[in-house]
Protein backbone atom coordinates (compact mmCIF):
# COMPACT_ATOMS: atom_id res chain seq x y z
CA UNK A 1 0.00 0.00 0.00
CA UNK A 2 1.53 3.23 -1.02
CA UNK A 3 0.20 6.26 0.95
CA UNK A 4 2.18 10.12 1.38
CA UNK A 5 2.43 10.59 5.07
CA UNK A 6 3.09 14.44 6.75
CA UNK A 7 3.53 15.06 10.21
CA UNK A 8 1.91 18.75 11.69
CA UNK A 9 4.10 20.81 14.22
CA UNK A 10 1.97 23.87 15.44
CA UNK A 11 3.52 26.64 17.16
CA UNK A 12 1.02 28.66 19.34
CA UNK A 13 1.30 31.94 20.58
CA UNK A 14 -0.19 33.62 23.64
CA UNK A 15 -0.08 37.34 24.08
CA UNK A 16 -1.54 39.13 27.46
CA UNK A 17 -1.46 42.54 26.08
CA UNK A 18 -1.79 46.42 28.05
CA UNK A 19 -5.25 47.44 26.23
CA UNK A 20 -7.53 45.29 23.72
CA UNK A 21 -6.58 47.20 20.76
CA UNK A 22 -5.06 44.65 17.66
CA UNK A 23 -2.14 47.05 16.98
CA UNK A 24 1.62 45.79 16.43
CA UNK A 25 3.60 47.01 19.42
CA UNK A 26 6.68 49.18 18.76
CA UNK A 27 10.39 47.86 19.67
CA UNK A 28 10.50 45.74 22.06
CA UNK A 29 11.56 48.59 24.91
CA UNK A 30 7.54 49.58 25.39
CA UNK A 31 5.76 48.14 28.69
CA UNK A 32 3.91 45.41 27.25
CA UNK A 33 3.28 41.78 28.69
CA UNK A 34 5.42 39.02 26.93
CA UNK A 35 3.77 36.57 24.54
CA UNK A 36 5.54 33.22 25.22
CA UNK A 37 5.85 31.18 21.90
CA UNK A 38 3.98 27.51 22.71
CA UNK A 39 5.38 25.14 20.39
CA UNK A 40 2.81 22.09 19.48
CA UNK A 41 2.75 19.06 17.34
CA UNK A 42 -0.35 17.54 16.03
CA UNK A 43 0.36 14.39 13.40
CA UNK A 44 -1.75 12.59 10.74
CA UNK A 45 -1.86 9.36 10.06
CA UNK A 46 1.92 8.68 8.58
CA UNK A 47 4.29 5.86 8.02
CA UNK A 48 11.19 5.01 11.05
CA UNK A 49 20.69 6.05 15.92
CA UNK A 50 17.44 5.09 14.13
CA UNK A 51 14.73 5.05 15.64
CA UNK A 52 12.52 3.92 12.65
CA UNK A 53 9.43 4.99 11.75
CA UNK A 54 7.66 7.86 13.16
CA UNK A 55 4.03 7.45 13.95
CA UNK A 56 1.73 4.66 12.04
CA UNK A 57 -0.92 3.88 9.61
CA UNK A 58 -4.20 3.66 12.32
CA UNK A 59 -5.24 6.02 15.35
CA UNK A 60 -3.80 3.94 17.81
CA UNK A 61 -0.29 3.83 16.45
CA UNK A 62 -0.26 6.95 15.06
CA UNK A 63 1.16 9.00 18.01
CA UNK A 64 4.10 10.66 19.00
CA UNK A 65 6.72 8.93 21.06
CA UNK A 66 8.97 12.12 22.50
CA UNK A 67 10.67 12.07 19.46
CA UNK A 68 13.35 14.91 18.50
CA UNK A 69 12.42 17.83 16.58
CA UNK A 70 14.70 21.24 15.27
CA UNK A 71 13.27 24.78 14.82
CA UNK A 72 14.45 27.71 13.29
CA UNK A 73 12.41 31.16 13.43
CA UNK A 74 13.84 33.28 10.62
CA UNK A 75 12.99 36.66 9.84
CA UNK A 76 10.27 36.01 7.15
CA UNK A 77 11.34 35.38 3.78
CA UNK A 78 14.94 35.41 4.85
CA UNK A 79 17.81 33.12 6.33
CA UNK A 80 18.15 35.69 8.60
CA UNK A 81 17.28 34.71 12.68
CA UNK A 82 14.52 35.85 14.46
CA UNK A 83 16.12 37.76 17.21
CA UNK A 84 14.32 38.82 20.44
CA UNK A 85 14.69 42.17 22.21
CA UNK A 86 14.59 42.21 25.66
CA UNK A 87 12.46 45.54 27.07
CA UNK A 88 14.72 47.90 28.84
CA UNK A 89 15.61 48.23 32.37
CA UNK A 90 16.71 51.83 33.62
CA UNK A 91 19.60 52.56 31.55
CA UNK A 92 20.52 49.41 30.71
CA UNK A 93 20.42 48.87 27.32
CA UNK A 94 18.15 46.00 25.60
CA UNK A 95 19.73 42.75 24.65
CA UNK A 96 18.87 41.05 21.55
CA UNK A 97 18.88 37.46 21.52
CA UNK A 98 18.32 34.62 19.38
CA UNK A 99 14.39 32.81 19.29
CA UNK A 100 14.66 29.90 17.76
CA UNK A 101 18.17 28.76 16.28
CA UNK A 102 18.21 25.40 15.23
CA UNK A 103 16.68 24.65 18.29
CA UNK A 104 16.25 21.31 20.11
CA UNK A 105 12.44 20.13 20.96
CA UNK A 106 11.16 17.21 22.07
CA UNK A 107 7.83 15.94 20.62
CA UNK A 108 4.95 15.22 23.72
CA UNK A 109 4.39 11.13 23.82
CA UNK A 110 1.38 8.88 23.63
CA UNK A 111 -0.63 11.35 21.72
CA UNK A 112 -1.33 12.24 18.19
CA UNK A 113 -1.59 16.12 19.08
CA UNK A 114 0.04 17.96 21.70
CA UNK A 115 2.54 20.68 23.07
CA UNK A 116 6.40 19.94 22.15
CA UNK A 117 9.07 22.10 24.55
CA UNK A 118 12.32 22.44 24.24
CA UNK A 119 15.17 19.85 24.97
CA UNK A 120 16.52 22.40 27.96
CA UNK A 121 13.37 23.34 29.47
CA UNK A 122 13.98 27.36 28.42
CA UNK A 123 10.53 29.23 27.44
CA UNK A 124 10.52 31.65 24.47
CA UNK A 125 8.44 35.00 23.65
CA UNK A 126 7.68 36.24 20.13
CA UNK A 127 9.26 40.19 19.52
CA UNK A 128 6.81 42.45 19.94
CA UNK A 129 6.46 43.54 16.43
CA UNK A 130 7.37 41.26 12.90
CA UNK A 131 6.78 38.67 10.69
CA UNK A 132 8.23 35.54 10.98
CA UNK A 133 8.91 32.27 9.71
CA UNK A 134 8.91 28.70 11.58
CA UNK A 135 10.64 25.41 10.11
CA UNK A 136 11.37 22.46 11.39
CA UNK A 137 13.17 19.02 10.44
CA UNK A 138 13.98 15.95 11.67
CA UNK A 139 17.03 13.84 11.13
CA UNK A 140 17.17 11.32 13.85
CA UNK A 141 21.01 10.59 14.33
CA UNK A 142 21.54 10.52 10.61
CA UNK A 143 23.70 13.94 11.11
CA UNK A 144 25.07 13.23 14.75
CA UNK A 145 23.76 14.58 17.80
CA UNK A 146 23.63 17.92 17.09
CA UNK A 147 23.02 18.89 13.22
CA UNK A 148 25.24 21.20 11.48
CA UNK A 149 23.56 23.66 9.32
CA UNK A 150 25.09 25.54 7.06
CA UNK A 151 24.37 28.79 4.95
CA UNK A 152 24.39 28.54 1.13
CA UNK A 153 23.45 30.41 -2.03
CA UNK A 154 21.55 28.42 -4.95
CA UNK A 155 24.99 27.54 -6.39
CA UNK A 156 25.39 25.21 -3.03
CA UNK A 157 28.52 27.74 -2.30
CA UNK A 158 28.52 28.01 1.62
CA UNK A 159 27.89 31.82 1.97
CA UNK A 160 27.43 34.75 4.41
CA UNK A 161 23.85 34.30 6.63
CA UNK A 162 22.82 37.93 4.64
CA UNK A 163 22.99 36.67 1.34
CA UNK A 164 22.03 32.61 1.67
CA UNK A 165 19.31 31.48 0.39
CA UNK A 166 19.09 28.28 1.83
CA UNK A 167 20.30 26.54 5.10
CA UNK A 168 21.35 23.19 4.68
CA UNK A 169 22.52 20.08 6.94
CA UNK A 170 24.83 16.94 5.53
CA UNK A 171 23.26 13.55 6.22
CA UNK A 172 24.26 9.48 6.32
CA UNK A 173 21.13 7.42 6.00
CA UNK A 174 21.52 3.92 7.48
CA UNK A 175 18.08 2.26 6.90
CA UNK A 176 16.33 3.05 9.86
CA UNK A 177 16.29 7.18 10.52
CA UNK A 178 13.18 8.73 9.41
CA UNK A 179 14.12 12.47 7.74
CA UNK A 180 11.22 14.67 7.67
CA UNK A 181 11.39 18.79 6.79
CA UNK A 182 8.77 21.22 6.31
CA UNK A 183 7.67 24.89 7.04
CA UNK A 184 4.77 26.41 8.87
CA UNK A 185 1.75 27.52 6.45
CA UNK A 186 -1.51 29.64 7.29
CA UNK A 187 -4.51 27.62 6.30
CA UNK A 188 -7.56 30.17 4.00
CA UNK A 189 -9.66 30.34 6.88
CA UNK A 190 -6.28 31.55 9.01
CA UNK A 191 -5.34 34.43 6.68
CA UNK A 192 -8.96 35.48 6.51
CA UNK A 193 -8.89 35.35 10.45
CA UNK A 194 -6.25 38.14 10.22
CA UNK A 195 -8.56 40.41 8.05
CA UNK A 196 -6.47 43.51 6.64
CA UNK A 197 -3.45 42.42 8.08
CA UNK A 198 -3.34 38.89 5.77
CA UNK A 199 0.30 39.37 5.41
CA UNK A 200 1.59 39.54 9.23
CA UNK A 201 2.24 36.15 9.78
CA UNK A 202 3.75 34.56 11.67
CA UNK A 203 3.63 37.17 14.77
CA UNK A 204 2.48 38.59 17.93
CA UNK A 205 -0.55 39.99 15.78
CA UNK A 206 -1.41 37.15 14.37
CA UNK A 207 -1.01 34.98 17.21
CA UNK A 208 -3.92 37.31 19.36
CA UNK A 209 -5.65 36.80 15.94
CA UNK A 210 -5.70 32.94 16.82
CA UNK A 211 -3.27 32.00 13.72
CA UNK A 212 -0.79 29.86 14.97
CA UNK A 213 2.44 28.53 13.13
CA UNK A 214 1.69 25.14 11.84
CA UNK A 215 4.33 23.28 10.04
CA UNK A 216 3.79 20.18 7.60
CA UNK A 217 6.55 17.76 8.32
CA UNK A 218 6.70 15.65 4.81
CA UNK A 219 8.80 12.37 4.84
CA UNK A 220 11.18 12.47 2.79
CA UNK A 221 12.77 8.91 1.91
CA UNK A 222 11.05 5.77 0.25
CA UNK A 223 9.61 3.20 2.70
CA UNK A 224 9.92 0.25 2.44
CA UNK A 225 8.34 -3.00 4.43
CA UNK A 226 9.09 -6.30 4.27
CA UNK A 227 6.69 -9.54 4.45
CA UNK A 228 8.28 -13.23 3.73
CA UNK A 229 6.49 -16.74 3.21
CA UNK A 230 7.68 -20.57 2.22
CA UNK A 231 7.54 -21.04 -1.19
CA UNK A 232 7.28 -25.11 -0.94
CA UNK A 233 6.14 -27.20 2.55
CA UNK A 234 10.26 -28.52 2.45
CA UNK A 235 11.07 -24.75 2.91
CA UNK A 236 8.65 -24.86 5.75
CA UNK A 237 9.99 -27.78 7.64
CA UNK A 238 8.00 -30.32 6.33
CA UNK A 239 7.41 -33.18 7.18
CA UNK A 240 8.54 -32.62 10.20
CA UNK A 241 11.59 -34.82 11.34
CA UNK A 242 12.47 -34.57 7.46
CA UNK A 243 16.22 -33.90 6.40
CA UNK A 244 15.76 -30.06 6.50
CA UNK A 245 14.32 -28.11 9.19
CA UNK A 246 12.04 -24.91 8.35
CA UNK A 247 14.45 -22.29 6.52
CA UNK A 248 15.14 -18.98 8.94
CA UNK A 249 15.48 -15.40 7.52
CA UNK A 250 18.37 -13.76 9.43
CA UNK A 251 18.94 -10.74 7.07
CA UNK A 252 17.31 -8.25 4.77
CA UNK A 253 19.29 -5.38 2.79
CA UNK A 254 19.06 -3.15 -0.05
CA UNK A 255 21.24 -1.46 -1.38
CA UNK A 256 21.16 2.78 -2.00
CA UNK A 257 22.47 6.07 -2.45
CA UNK A 258 23.09 6.87 2.08
CA UNK A 259 25.25 9.88 1.44
CA UNK A 260 22.83 13.16 1.23
CA UNK A 261 22.05 16.97 1.90
CA UNK A 262 18.58 18.32 3.43
CA UNK A 263 17.60 21.73 3.16
CA UNK A 264 16.18 22.60 6.13
CA UNK A 265 15.09 26.46 5.17
CA UNK A 266 14.91 28.41 2.08
CA UNK A 267 13.81 31.23 0.22
CA UNK A 268 11.49 31.59 -2.84
CA UNK A 269 8.86 29.86 -4.16
CA UNK A 270 7.38 26.41 -2.41
CA UNK A 271 10.23 23.43 -3.03
CA UNK A 272 8.50 19.82 -3.59
CA UNK A 273 9.78 16.95 -1.38
CA UNK A 274 12.52 15.61 -3.93
CA UNK A 275 14.26 18.95 -4.19
CA UNK A 276 14.49 19.23 -0.39
CA UNK A 277 16.68 16.06 0.18
CA UNK A 278 19.24 15.50 -2.83
CA UNK A 279 21.72 12.40 -2.31
CA UNK A 280 25.18 11.89 -4.03
CA UNK A 281 27.78 8.86 -4.56
CA UNK A 282 27.40 4.95 -5.14
CA UNK A 283 24.82 2.99 -3.33
CA UNK A 284 25.56 0.60 -0.40
CA UNK A 285 23.76 -2.16 1.76
CA UNK A 286 21.44 -1.09 4.42
CA UNK A 287 20.43 -3.44 6.52
CA UNK A 288 16.99 -4.07 7.98
CA UNK A 289 16.42 -3.69 11.66
CA UNK A 290 13.45 -4.50 14.40
CA UNK A 291 12.42 -2.62 17.55
CA UNK A 292 13.57 -4.07 20.41
CA UNK A 293 10.99 -6.24 22.13
CA UNK A 294 11.61 -4.44 25.48
CA UNK A 295 11.27 -0.99 23.99
CA UNK A 296 9.23 1.37 26.38
CA UNK A 297 7.93 3.28 23.30
CA UNK A 298 8.86 3.92 19.68
CA UNK A 299 11.87 6.22 20.31
CA UNK A 300 14.13 3.91 21.23
CA UNK A 301 17.26 2.49 18.59
CA UNK A 302 16.50 -0.23 16.71
CA UNK A 303 18.13 -4.06 17.51
CA UNK A 304 19.30 -6.58 15.37
CA UNK A 305 17.12 -8.61 12.90
CA UNK A 306 16.46 -11.94 14.93
CA UNK A 307 15.74 -15.05 12.44
CA UNK A 308 12.56 -15.51 11.93
CA UNK A 309 11.44 -19.36 11.12
CA UNK A 310 8.74 -19.26 8.17
CA UNK A 311 6.05 -21.65 8.78
CA UNK A 312 3.10 -23.35 6.84
CA UNK A 313 -0.38 -23.78 8.84
CA UNK A 314 -2.71 -24.16 5.98
CA UNK A 315 -2.55 -27.54 4.26
CA UNK A 316 -4.77 -26.76 1.31
CA UNK A 317 -2.36 -23.30 0.82
CA UNK A 318 -0.54 -22.86 -2.41
CA UNK A 319 2.57 -20.88 -0.25
CA UNK A 320 3.33 -20.49 3.71
CA UNK A 321 2.10 -18.13 6.33
CA UNK A 322 3.06 -14.31 5.57
CA UNK A 323 5.26 -13.53 8.15
CA UNK A 324 5.80 -9.69 8.64
CA UNK A 325 9.48 -9.40 9.36
CA UNK A 326 11.76 -6.38 10.62
CA UNK A 327 10.33 -2.48 11.36
CA UNK A 328 10.93 -0.87 7.86
CA UNK A 329 14.20 0.63 5.35
CA UNK A 330 14.21 3.87 4.31
CA UNK A 331 15.96 4.31 1.71
CA UNK A 332 17.03 7.04 -1.02
CA UNK A 333 14.11 7.92 -3.55
CA UNK A 334 13.83 8.51 -7.00
CA UNK A 335 15.28 5.33 -8.44
CA UNK A 336 13.55 2.63 -10.98
CA UNK A 337 14.61 -0.12 -8.71
CA UNK A 338 16.53 -1.50 -5.47
CA UNK A 339 18.94 -4.39 -5.52
CA UNK A 340 17.77 -6.80 -2.46
CA UNK A 341 19.60 -9.35 -0.77
CA UNK A 342 17.79 -12.24 1.73
CA UNK A 343 20.24 -13.94 3.85
CA UNK A 344 18.51 -17.66 4.95
CA UNK A 345 20.10 -20.23 6.84
CA UNK A 346 18.68 -23.88 7.37
CA UNK A 347 19.47 -26.77 9.36
CA UNK A 348 19.97 -30.03 7.51
CA UNK A 349 20.93 -33.22 7.78
CA UNK A 350 24.83 -34.16 5.84
CA UNK A 351 24.85 -37.57 7.08
CA UNK A 352 22.82 -40.22 8.45
CA UNK A 353 22.79 -41.12 11.60
CA UNK A 354 24.81 -37.53 12.35
CA UNK A 355 23.20 -34.39 14.05
CA UNK A 356 21.81 -31.83 11.25
CA UNK A 357 24.05 -28.50 10.69
CA UNK A 358 23.14 -25.13 9.86
CA UNK A 359 23.68 -23.92 6.61
CA UNK A 360 23.90 -20.23 5.48
CA UNK A 361 21.66 -19.82 2.36
CA UNK A 362 21.54 -16.12 -0.13
CA UNK A 363 18.81 -15.24 -2.42
CA UNK A 364 19.26 -12.36 -4.50
CA UNK A 365 16.56 -10.13 -5.90
CA UNK A 366 15.29 -6.68 -6.99
CA UNK A 367 12.80 -4.36 -5.85
CA UNK A 368 11.73 -2.71 -9.19
CA UNK A 369 9.01 0.00 -10.00
CA UNK A 370 6.77 -0.48 -12.96
CA UNK A 371 7.35 1.31 -16.37
CA UNK A 372 9.39 4.57 -16.03
CA UNK A 373 8.10 5.27 -12.73
CA UNK A 374 10.27 5.97 -9.64
CA UNK A 375 10.09 5.50 -6.30
CA UNK A 376 8.35 7.98 -4.74
CA UNK A 377 9.26 10.35 -1.33
CA UNK A 378 7.15 10.02 1.74
CA UNK A 379 5.38 6.82 -0.33
CA UNK A 380 5.50 3.16 1.89
CA UNK A 381 5.75 0.08 -0.29
CA UNK A 382 5.10 -3.58 0.78
CA UNK A 383 7.77 -6.32 -0.74
CA UNK A 384 6.26 -9.62 -0.14
CA UNK A 385 9.93 -12.14 -0.35
CA UNK A 386 8.76 -15.85 -1.28
CA UNK A 387 11.88 -18.04 0.07
CA UNK A 388 12.86 -21.31 -1.12
CA UNK A 389 15.02 -23.46 0.74
CA UNK A 390 17.62 -26.56 -0.07
CA UNK A 391 15.60 -29.58 -1.28
CA UNK A 392 16.95 -32.98 -0.89
CA UNK A 393 18.86 -34.49 -4.00
CA UNK A 394 17.42 -38.22 -4.08
CA UNK A 395 19.27 -39.90 -6.77
CA UNK A 396 17.17 -43.28 -7.29
CA UNK A 397 18.93 -46.28 -9.17
CA UNK A 398 16.87 -47.84 -12.26
CA UNK A 399 17.65 -50.93 -13.31
CA UNK A 400 16.95 -51.66 -16.92
CA UNK A 401 16.04 -55.43 -17.75
CA UNK A 402 18.37 -57.34 -20.81
CA UNK A 403 16.61 -57.78 -23.96
CA UNK A 404 16.07 -61.19 -25.97
CA UNK A 405 18.42 -60.68 -28.49
CA UNK A 406 17.61 -63.73 -30.50
CA UNK A 407 19.48 -67.04 -30.50
CA UNK A 408 22.69 -68.30 -33.09
CA UNK A 409 23.05 -72.19 -34.21
CA UNK A 410 26.30 -73.15 -34.76
CA UNK A 411 26.60 -76.55 -36.09
CA UNK A 412 30.05 -76.96 -37.87
CA UNK A 413 29.38 -80.71 -39.17
CA UNK A 414 26.11 -79.31 -41.29
CA UNK A 415 27.64 -75.57 -41.97
CA UNK A 416 31.25 -75.08 -40.58
CA UNK A 417 31.39 -71.50 -42.04
CA UNK A 418 28.20 -70.26 -40.62
CA UNK A 419 25.84 -70.44 -38.23
CA UNK A 420 21.89 -69.55 -38.43
CA UNK A 421 20.89 -66.58 -36.43
CA UNK A 422 16.35 -67.41 -34.96
CA UNK A 423 14.78 -63.82 -34.40
CA UNK A 424 13.41 -63.43 -30.63
CA UNK A 425 9.76 -64.17 -30.04
CA UNK A 426 7.95 -61.17 -29.16
CA UNK A 427 5.16 -61.70 -27.30
CA UNK A 428 1.94 -59.44 -28.22
CA UNK A 429 0.89 -57.25 -25.58
CA UNK A 430 -2.24 -58.44 -23.58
Amino acid sequence: MKKMFFFALAAAGMLTACSNEDTLGGNGEQNVSEQQIRLGVASSKVQTRGTGTVGGMTDTENVWAGQTLWVYMLQKGSMELALYKSPAVGTTAAAETEVFNNKKFTAPTTVTSGLATTADGTIAYYPVSGNYDFWGYRVDDAAGATPVVKTVDDTDAEVEVNVATKRVVDITIDGSQDIMAGKAAPSTDEVADLGNYADNFYSAYAARKGVQPNITFNHLLTRFTFEVRAGSKVTAGLPTNGNTDAVKVTGVSVDSKTTGTLTVAYTGETKAAADLLTFTGDASALTLKQRDENAVDNNEALVALKPVSLTWTDENAAMGDVLKIGEALLVAPGEKEYPLTIALSQDVLQKVGEAKVTMPLEQKATIKMDGTKTFEPGKSYKVTITVYGLEDIRVTATLVPWADGGSIDIDDDRDPNNGKYTEPTVTPAP
